[in-house]
């Protein structure tokens, strides 16, 4: 009985390295599936900016150094972040009790949104180099651009309400099936 449930228990190990393995391998797989071409989108948006801050050719080659510098940052962060995120489908996959499901996720997820902190770290950090290499014009054009770019996101991400939490006037008001509250036409 004791020999069975040593073959069982290496046998599960074995097929839990396997899965570790092969799951490495679809990251890096996708990772170069990822097309080397910027998209013609994204060319136009970086002539834009270039534009509009009139960057000088010197400044031009360090921006591009650090964008490059950034991504290479970047790039163990987003292969983990990858591999955090399908080690979560695994184990919802996965036939182990749901506390055990629910605390793997929870602890996956812990380090997912410390992998998210050092990223913004590192694009904060990349983005004040970037302030450096830039002269006062630029630097003013730069905030009009980023308060620009504030503005149009707040016009199409308006603030949601708070929610006022359950106990609270108006939670859970019951409304007739299928009955719309009604809108103001102005």
């Amino acid at each position: 009985m004791t020999k069975i449930i040593a073959i069982l228990t290496i046998a599960i190990l074995l097929s839990g390295l396997t899965l570790n393995t092969s799951q490495a391998a679809q990251v890096s797989n996708s990772m170069k599936a990822q097309p080397q071409k910027v998209g013609q989108a994204h060319a136009k948006m970086k002539r834009e900016f270039e534009q509009r801050l009139n960057l000088s050719d010197k400044q031009k080659e360090k921006a591009k150094a650090l964008h490059k510098q950034g991504r290479e940052e970047m790039k163990p962060i987003i292969y983990k972040l990858e591999l955090d995120r399908q080690e979560i489908e695994q184990v919802k996959q996965s036939s182990m009790p749901e506390k055990n499901k629910q605390e793997k996720i929870n602890s996956i997820n812990e380090d997912i949104r410390k992998l998210q902190k050092q990223a913004t770290e590192v694009r904060k950090k990349n983005s004040q180099e970037f302030e450096k290499i830039l002269n006062k014009k630029p630097k003013e054009e730069l905030a009009k651009m980023k308060a620009e770019g504030r503005a149009r996101f707040e016009k199409n991400h308006p603030a949601r309400p708070m929610f006022g939490g359950i106990g609270t006037s108006g939670f859970m008001m019951m409304r007739p099936f299928g009955v719309q509250p009604a809108k103001d036409s102005k």
